[in-house]
């Protein structure tokens, strides 16, 4: 038996696993403010689960994972495999939240997708998980006989790619304009800041889509369309036959509330390499794919 856990910012879900497959009925979700540390909330668990005899642990944590120790990014929550080990007995292991999705794509099903293009085949055993929530990151995926293998990648802090600072240097009538890298432009932060120089609102992006901001269709559109040149850029770097699985908050609003349809004109267009091809491009909605991923881990 193992216990897998998803560390968010605001929640934490708990699952049993068994043979590399979420128990559903297991899974269960505790807010965070009403723990002092993320020990308290899985001592909890355990204990409203009957005390299982566990063998192994994997948790997924929304922040920097350095080995056998770990950080929240958006709380003061610590991580430590030395700690859960004696507290559980298990052995434990702790990973981030987007290496977790990388390690879930080959149980995602179509309930827990959403296909964004409908022109392009999948093939191969490469796939790219991309990132854009508070921050932004990729899981690169190749899929092995005996399950996924999620290599480590960095791609946040890589420079923005030209034509897309070429894009954002026109809007801000300047190129001294401090989206700088990759997480710049495609990040909460960034979809933020690039709002409020579209538009000019004093409404932050998140009151004008509640609002129905009528400037917020064109400013979807707009974004949409940048995502779809990081999606053909991931398309070159990482060869993910299989296809881009987009996740996080932003990723999410965009391809959902509006920036669909432009995604997939720009998308559309000739890759830079004229012996690439496109591939399929996802939205990950299922809320509990990390804890999928955490037993598959």
């Amino acid at each position: 038996m193992k216990l897998v856990s998803d560390v968010g910012g605001t929640n934490v879900r708990f699952a049993l696993a068994k043979d590399g497959h979420i128990l559903a009925e297991t899974i269960r979700s505790f807010r965070n403010d009403d723990y002092a540390a993320f020990l308290d909330a899985a001592t909890r668990y355990v204990a409203e689960a009957g005390s299982p005899a566990l063998e192994t642990m994997a948790v997924a944590v929304a922040g920097p994972v350095n080995g056998t120790r770990a950080r929240l990014t958006n709380r003061d929550w610590s991580f430590d495999t030395a700690v859960l080990d004696s507290t559980f007995g298990v052995t434990s292991r702790l990973i981030n939240d987007l290496e977790a999705l990388g390690y879930s794509v080959p149980s995602l099903t179509d309930d827990g997708l959403l296909q964004i293009t409908t022109d392009f085949a999948g093939k191969g055993d490469q796939a790219v998980v991309a990132g854009i929530g508070t921050g932004f990151n990729v899981s690169p995926v190749v899929m092995k006989p005996e399950g996924p293998m999620v290599p480590k990648a960095e791609m946040g802090h890589v420079q923005l790619a030209w034509r897309a600072r070429a894009k954002v240097s026109e809007l801000a009538g300047t190129e001294d304009h401090g989206y700088d890298t990759v997480e710049h432009l495609y990040s909460g932060r960034g979809f933020e800041k690039l709002w409020r120089l579209w538009s000019g609102s004093p409404l932050g992006a998140a009151e004008a889509m509640a609002a129905e901001d009528p400037a917020m269709q064109g400013f979807l559109n707009h974004y949409g369309s940048l995502m779809a040149w990081l999606a053909q850029d991931l398309t070159l770097a990482f060869l993910p036959g299989q296809g881009v699985y987009f996740s996080g908050g932003v990723a999410r609003a965009v391809l959902t509330k509006g920036g669909a349809a432009a995604f997939c004109a720009a998308y559309g267009e000739p890759l830079a390499l004229d012996t690439a091809s496109h591939v399929p491009v996802r939205v990950i909605l299922d809320d509990t794919a990390a804890l999928a991923g955490c037993a598959a881990a």
